[in-house]
């Protein structure tokens, strides 16, 4: 299995362990990679739903996960060469799905 970035709505399911396939799918990436790769903006929309929630005891177990695992902070040349990437895909005949977009 090849390393990837998790999104928000991926790493939202898997942290509320209720689908068994996103679950079963995680396991076996973090056995492969050891752990989870995320970006600062996925890390900010999960910790204000869980504030948003009061979820104070979630909230702390979150945090104490996600400093576990590997995130990444884009910068604006991160932003202008995915740019790049996804319209040569496009112009290649292979469209680049991306979940946010």
């Amino acid at each position: 299995m090849r390393k990837a970035l998790l999104d928000t709505d991926i790493l939202s399911e898997f942290l509320k362990g209720r689908d068994r396939t996103v679950v079963h799918r995680a396991a076996i990436y973090a056995a492969s990679h050891g752990a989870f790769t995320f970006t600062s903006v996925t890390v900010h929309e999960i910790l204000f739903g869980l504030r948003c929630k009061n979820a104070s005891a979630q909230l702390h177990n979150t945090v104490k996960w996600l400093r576990q695992n590997e995130e990444i902070t884009p910068i604006a040349d991160d932003y202008y060469e995915a740019a790049r990437f996804r319209a040569e895909a496009r112009q290649q005949g292979s469209a680049l799905q991306l979940a946010d977009s």
